[in-house]
């Protein structure tokens, strides 16, 4: 379905690549101006403007509704930095769409157990991006829509890992999804009378960068049977999946819905 996102402002973070490179280019197709935060080097954008340009209406369109501002999101200022850029570049802010997220991948290292569990200091990183870096811009945002009186809209990045432990390795993952989780309706009850939605998206076995890992090592320890036969399904995801559940979210045909979660994950929660 499409919906029309013509003068609306998005923040994105990790929207270059994956999931949020799916939800930039679906809302830059759909009329938006799209902010997008990400750990990507300036020299990286111009191969990722030409995949944006070729699925969307014109490359003329994307560089004039698109803002990049290389953004640590585990790092308080460089969420106030990239809430103050979207202001000065745009005016305003309507939509947030708090993905980026990490995942060491050594972690999952090796057929016979790998690294084990993680160190506290790669659980604290976890944590620390994932869930405080969405908890600083959900903030941050809320803020200005409270302190000018503003309707807002933020749809949070969670995971399926959140709900069912997929390898124990994942812990911190694990964990900060579960965070995202509590602290979407803890948002949601909060900013409702504001007129603020807080919703979240909890994808699962989705083909993006960060999951080709994961993906490897669920085969390797596997029964043999293929990943997408574990889906009711048949197939893993893709980011337009999620980007197209996401949109939903922020549009107006999501207008009486806050505080959800909404699982995109091909049926593989049934099994």
């Amino acid at each position: 379905m499409s919906y029309s996102f013509i003068n609306k402002v998005a923040v994105i973070t990790g929207g270059l690549s994956g999931i949020g490179l799916s939800t930039t280019i679906k809302l830059l197709q759909q009329g938006a101006k799209v902010v997008v935060g990400d750990l990507a080097h300036e020299k990286e954008i111009d191969s990722i403007i030409d995949k944006m340009s070729k699925q969307s209406a014109s490359s003329e369109q994307v560089h004039h509704n698109l803002r990049f501002l290389r953004t640590d999101i585990g790092e308080w200022s460089d969420n106030v930095n990239l809430v103050d850029f979207a202001l000065d570049e745009y005016k305003t802010i309507d939509y947030v769409v708090a993905n980026a997220a990490t995942m060491k991948k050594e972690i999952l290292a090796g057929d016979d157990g790998g690294a084990g569990l993680p160190t506290l200091d790669e659980f604290n990183e976890a944590v620390n991006v994932n869930l405080g870096g969405t908890f600083a811009l959900n903030k941050l945002c809320i803020s200005y829509w409270k302190e000018f009186n503003c309707p807002g809209n933020i749809v949070n990045v969670g995971s399926i890992f959140g709900n069912k432990v997929i390898d124990p390795r994942l812990i911190g993952l694990s964990c900060s999804k579960v965070g995202i989780h509590a602290m979407t309706k803890s948002m949601a009850k909060e900013c409702g009378p504001s007129g603020i939605r807080v919703n979240e998206v909890c994808p699962g076995f989705i083909n993006t960068p960060m999951f080709e890992t994961v993906a490897a090592k669920l085969k390797r320890d596997g029964d043999g049977n293929s990943l997408e036969s574990r889906v009711p399904l048949g197939r893993v995801g893709d980011g337009d999946d999620v980007a197209n559940a996401i949109c939903f979210l922020l549009s107006d045909e999501a207008k009486y819905i806050t505080g959800a979660s909404l699982v995109v994950d091909g049926g593989y929660l049934c099994t």
